[in-house]
This record gives C-alpha cells, structure tokens and sequence, in this order.
C-alpha cells in the first residue's frame, strides 16, 4: 500500500511540474488553429479510449481482488476508477510536440465485504493525471 502512495505522490509532482510550464492551449497560442483543433479532437478520443481500456482493467481486478489476511476475516480489496474524467490540451512551444493533453480521473479503491468480490463499497478515492504528448499526429504515453 505504501509503495501505491509514493508512486501517486511522484505522479502527482511530476503532472504539476508539466502543467506549470506549459500555458493552456488557445487559438493563435503560437501554433495554427486547426492542428490545435485537431490535437484537441483526437485528445478526447484517445481519452475515451484509454478509460475504456482502464475500465476493462477494472472488470479483471475485481474478478480477481487482492486477498489479505485480516484481524477477523480477509481484506479484499480491488482498484476501479469512477466513471468521470476530463481532458485538456496545452502548447509546449516545442515544433517536434506541439501539445500535451492532461487526463484526469478518480482511481477508486473498492473494499468488499466476500472474497468473490460481490458486495463492495469505495473505501478510498485518489484523483489521477496522466500526461501525454502529441507527436507527429498522434498521442503518445
């Protein structure tokens, strides 16, 4: 559990770090309104399918939660994230990668009450931020 910390906590500082430097993206912010509006298009769908894809990973770790023993009976626990998230696109002022795009979500984690993970509730939530970067035409992690 702890190691799960350091690593949001080193996320966190380094999508701080990248949003700091980077000025919100805008018509005419140095780089031609359409590849912006397209960056910004493809951001969303990219976006949409990568929590599909975090939603899918959802599905498999609640058909197989961590299991730990307890005081009393087992902990079982598994990761899901919240159905919401919302997107942004920066400029970098860098030719090679014009934009970064900002995803942002709430990882949950799930606290079940059974072993088969069927009655469970959110015993915690830790927003998210991933980074990527738009290079020649398309996202990249």
């Amino acid at each position: 559990m702890q190691h799960s910390w350091l690593r949001i906590a080193v996320r966190g500082l380094v999508v701080s770090a990248l949003i700091a430097a980077a000025p919100p993206a805008r018509a005419g912010a140095g780089s031609p309104g359409p590849a912006r509006e397209d960056a910004e298009r493809s951001f969303a769908r990219f976006a949409q399918e990568w929590m599909r894809g975090i939603r899918e990973l959802e599905s498999r770790e609640r058909s197989r939660p961590t299991i730990r023993p307890g005081n009393r009976e087992p902990l079982v626990t598994y990761r899901g994230y919240a159905d919401g998230f919302n997107v942004e696109v920066r400029s970098t002022g860098h030719p090679e990668a014009p934009f970064v795009g900002v995803l942002r979500y709430t990882e949950l984690l799930y606290s079940c009450s059974d072993v088969a993970a069927a009655t469970c509730s959110v015993a915690s939530s830790v927003p998210q931020a991933e980074i990527f970067r738009y290079q020649s035409g398309r996202w990249l992690y």
